[in-house]
């Protein structure tokens, strides 16, 4: 069965490259789960950042529904 959420969020995006403050920014949280496993994505100013969530299980924390 797959699972397939989205929410906007208000969070903050910045270049890690320079010593600039993050700026405001609305972000979109996607997270997918299925028969090969789930995953989580941010996408925030034209840039999409998306990561196998089990590979950060150990350091959050997952919240069953």
């Amino acid at each position: 069965m797959k699972d397939y959420r989205e929410k906007d969020v208000m969070g903050f995006i910045g270049d890690t490259s320079k010593s600039v403050f993050p700026k405001p920014c609305r972000i979109t949280v996607r997270m997918t789960s299925d028969k090969h496993g789930q995953t989580l994505s941010l996408a925030g100013a034209n840039v999409l950042i998306g990561i196998p969530l089990e590979e950060v299980a150990d350091i959050i924390k997952v919240v069953e529904r």
